[in-house]
């Protein structure tokens, strides 16, 4: 994973939520681990929820607010 992801120019914002089946929090955190292996630039939040693989669809007060910060961070690095 780590060469795939070599030549991506990009900032991350990996979130990981606790009950999702499909695409676990160990995963993200492979994911996270290949990315600093190339010294990209991510953040990482893991969010206690119950919705399983569709928590990121809902409002979860502790995703919103990681998103928000992540996308104002983004608009003020941009200028926007």
């Amino acid at each position: 994973m780590a060469k795939a992801l070599a030549g991506v120019a990009a900032q991350f914002l990996v979130v990981a939520f606790t009950s999702d089946w499909r695409f676990s929090p160990a995963r993200s955190r492979e994911i996270v681990r290949a990315l600093l292996d190339n010294d990209k630039e991510v953040s990482y939040a893991e969010i206690e929820a119950d919705h399983g693989h569709d928590a990121f669809l809902m409002p979860v007060p502790q995703y919103l607010e990681v998103f928000r910060t992540y996308m104002d961070k983004v608009a003020a690095e941009s200028g926007v």
